[in-house]
């Protein structure tokens, strides 16, 4: 019995020497393209967290409810426009913002301010650089972990909704020198636009992220495919799932990395996707880059302020300070009565032929006649 157990062993050894000498004689390009294709799969490329603020990103940004600046010292400053833009709440600074411009103390106002740190990830940019995806890595005074809030930039405007072109296996690599012979060889899945976005706003507190995003993928004949991904438990890799109309399979991420939360399109660890949408036309405006990389829906959350004016540069913390103060100078005009005064209307014409008959003015025109 020992000796059959022995023969076996020897045989399967002998059996992984021949697969493994046949995988060797492989020839280069065949070794190089299962090199990267496992690269792809296995390799999950981490992403880097940075204290300086991108090109893009930095400056002062404007919305309808608040300002928001970003400096290149790691300072952000958070500005709430209440009672409909009347008045500038400074709810978020850094410390040394009092000791340049003490904060009012009224109603509004918290004491002290809140002291929110931030680091950025830079999860895409194109290749003009005049587009880029980032996640903000938000550390908020009562949060454990830090909070990861995405963001797009396009035209000097920010979005919170957007898709990114090409799987995440590709832009990923486009982002770092590491696998950069795979890079080349590795072909971008033309069609896939992958949502990259889950939260609801830049907030001095934790904001809503959504338990389900919605990615696309657009057919050479211009067929729109709407694909359901939702949050996962999952461990996050570059695996593929296929979906089907006729004869045609597409295949897409099986899963999207969106800050610290994973989500996937299929059930369990099935790769093939079930109700598929199709649609004619996006359901929403979009708005691309100019490369044709980055696409975002809707009304842009905050646009950028130019960086100089009369006031000079907004960057700086101090002008910053000055801009809100001279915001809060402002005073809205009184409100319109709601009961407005009315006065009497007299048609003079008609008065004065009524009085040539009233006897208790002829002395008076007599009067007046003598003079």
């Amino acid at each position: 019995m020992i000796y059959k157990v022995f023969y076996i062993f020897l045989i399967s050894f002998f059996l992984s020497l021949c697969t493994g000498f046949a995988q060797s004689t492989m020839t280069g390009e065949g070794v190089v393209s299962v090199r990267n294709e496992e690269k792809l799969l296995q390799t999950v490329i981490p992403h880097s967290e940075n204290e300086n603020v991108p090109p893009l990103l930095k400056g002062i940004w404007q919305g309808d409810d608040r300002l928001i600046m970003f400096s290149d010292e790691n300072e952000f400053a958070l500005v709430l426009r209440v009672f409909y833009q009347w008045y500038n709440d400074r709810a978020a600074e850094p410390p040394k913002f009092s000791e340049l411009k003490s904060r009012d103390r009224n109603n509004t106002t918290k004491s002290p301010a809140e002291d929110i740190q931030i680091k950025y990830i830079t999860i895409f940019e194109n290749s003009s650089h005049t587009a880029g995806v980032y996640e903000l890595s938000v550390k908020y005074p009562y949060e454990k972990n830090p909070v990861f809030i995405p963001v797009c930039i396009i035209d000097g405007k920010i979005y919170l909704e957007f898709l990114i072109k090409n799987s995440a296996s590709v832009t990923d690599l486009q982002q770092t020198d590491a696998f950069s012979d795979a890079t080349n060889n590795s072909e971008p899945e033309n069609g896939f636009y992958r949502s990259a976005s889950n939260a609801d706003g830049i907030s001095i507190s934790v904001p809503v992220f959504q338990k389900e995003v919605l990615s696309y993928f657009i057919s050479e004949s211009g067929e729109i495919y709407r694909l359901r991904y939702w949050l996962s438990e999952m461990e996050y890799s570059y695996a593929k799932a296929t979906f089907s109309d006729g004869d045609k399979i597409f295949s897409v991420d099986k899963y999207l990395r969106i800050g610290s939360a994973v989500y996937q399109c299929t059930t369990g660890r099935s790769s093939k996707i079930r109700n598929i949408q199709k649609l004619s036309k996006f359901d929403k405006v979009t708005v691309s880059d100019s490369d044709g990389m980055i696409m975002a829906f809707g009304e842009p959350y905050l646009i950028k302020v130019p960086e100089k004016d009369d006031r000079g540069s907004l960057i700086s913390s101090t002008a910053f300070l000055n801009t809100i103060e001279d915001n809060n100078k402002r005073r809205k005009p009184a409100p319109k009565p709601l009961f407005p005064p009315t006065f009497p209307k007299y048609r003079w014409k008609e008065i004065t032929e009524l009085e040539k008959y009233n006897p208790s003015t002829w002395n008076k025109r007599n009067l007046d006649i003598h003079k």
